[in-house]
């Protein structure tokens, strides 16, 4: 008879289980740990451990709030022995989570990894969209192979997406031929994942990639004249120069109403060359013509005078 109750002590030691509610713990929201004991078994206090540290001496039925994820052994002990579990707390969602960043994604504006630009090509631009849990404080820094662009924070509230870009800095540079990889790092809240990494490639330029003047109005213009002339073309902007001969002379910069297109104005020496003559731009020292082309026409017979004699004429 006294081995029957030993053995039935031993059974209720190892009978006890803990139940855990919800199934899938979240960070932020209280963790619900039940204790069932064997029919017999007197309740008494228990001394609950939840793996992450804190303990309490309470009754069957507890809470505890999780503040990190992880896997956690739970145990519970007292008279009538020990009964443990192991449980695993996930990253709660919602404006009430923890402040984390659940994704991140780093791309170009086509939504592409890899890109090709000329060199010299501007503005080059990348995006970084971010999906976070929680209000906090972002800190972070683009990088360009490897080498920070710069530091920033930025406010992030009440769970949800945001996008940031390179424009907060200078653009991506594009002189130095060959590979460059861009990334953002994530300095604060800490993240579990390797942030992911673009690329882009800078090719050397080639004449067909060069801005170049289509359209030109006036298209024809007199010697010893100062006119204004429309322009247009492909790639045309600021930083662009323009170049019609020695002889004909720009009196100040162009003057740009929108991208591609511009007011310039220039004097005619008189002694230009007459004929059509091609409008060049040149851009970082490189030179490409046309298709426009301005035409120089002789100087207009000065008023009062015979055209065809060339003297004055009769008052």
């Amino acid at each position: 008879m006294r081995y029957l109750c030993a053995l039935l002590i031993s059974v209720a030691a190892f009978a006890q289980t803990i139940t855990v509610l919800p199934g899938l713990p979240t960070t932020g929201t209280p963790t619900i740990l039940v204790l069932h004991l064997p029919v017999g078994v007197p309740v008494s206090p228990a001394t609950w451990q939840f793996g992450d540290g804190q303990s309490l001496v309470g009754g069957t039925v507890t809470t505890h709030l999780y503040k990190q994820t992880g896997t956690f052994t739970v145990s519970a002990s007292g008279q009538f022995g020990i009964a443990s579990t192991q449980i695993r707390v996930v990253a709660g969602t919602g404006p009430a989570a923890p402040f984390a960043i659940s994704l991140l994604r780093v791309r170009w504006e086509d939504g592409r990894t890899d890109a090709s630009v000329t060199q010299g090509f501007t503005p080059l631009t990348a995006y970084a969209d971010l999906k976070y849990e929680g209000t906090g404080l972002l800190q972070a820094q683009w990088t360009l192979d490897g080498v920070p662009l710069g530091t920033f924070i930025r406010q992030l509230g009440f769970a949800g997406q945001a996008t940031l870009d390179t424009s907060m800095f200078l653009p991506l540079p594009t002189t130095e031929l060959g590979e460059h990889l861009v990334s953002l790092r994530i300095l604060t809240p800490e993240v579990t994942f390797q942030p992911p990494t673009i690329r882009y490639f800078v090719r050397a330029g080639d004449a067909d990639s060069l801005p170049r003047i289509e359209v030109i109005s006036p298209a024809a213009v007199h010697r010893g004249e100062e006119v204004e002339l429309r322009v247009s073309g492909r790639g045309f902007g600021p930083g662009v120069r323009l170049y019609f001969g020695r002889d004909v002379a720009l009196v100040a910069p162009p003057r740009f109403s929108d991208p591609g297109h511009a007011v310039v104005k220039v004097f005619v020496a008189p002694t230009a060359r007459t004929g059509l003559r091609d409008v060049q731009t040149i851009t970082k020292g490189k030179r490409a013509r046309g298709p426009a082309q301005l035409q120089i026409l002789p100087a207009l017979p000065k008023r009062g005078s015979n055209s065809a004699s060339g003297q004055e004429a009769p008052r």
